[in-house]
């Protein structure tokens, strides 16, 4: 005699396990996407920053130099030592921006925490 008795498919509870973790998996993803999306806008913001402060340093101390020139406080000598000396540090300053850079982008993605 045959038996009538059925067992419950194991395959639904096995594929839903599946689902939840694909769900679970791709909301962590999502996650993580959105973190670097706005670590990386905030860290174009950042650097944008940093080079507008910089050529507005490198701006104002070549205008305060040429007035001086206007002024007769300083020959043309003078004037193009100190050009080239604000010239020099706004190009080491403006070196400085990638790093800068990297380092706001490492720092926004380490203070958010991870979730697998």
């Amino acid at each position: 005699m045959a038996s009538t008795r059925t067992s419950p498919p194991k395959r639904r509870t096995t594929h839903t396990s599946a689902a939840t973790t694909s769900r679970q998996a791709l909301v962590a993803l999502t996650r993580r996407a959105a973190r670097m999306q706005i670590a990386a806008g905030t860290t174009a913001a950042k650097a944008l920053l940093t080079w507008a402060q910089a050529a507005e340093r490198y701006t104002q101390t070549v205008g305060d130099e040429l007035l001086r020139r206007v002024d007769g406080e300083t020959d043309s000598t003078e004037l193009l030592v100190r050009v080239s000396a604000a010239t020099g540090m706004h190009l080491r300053e403006l070196s400085a921006v990638p790093r800068t850079a990297a380092d706001h982008f490492d720092a926004r993605l380490g203070r958010a925490s991870i979730d697998l």
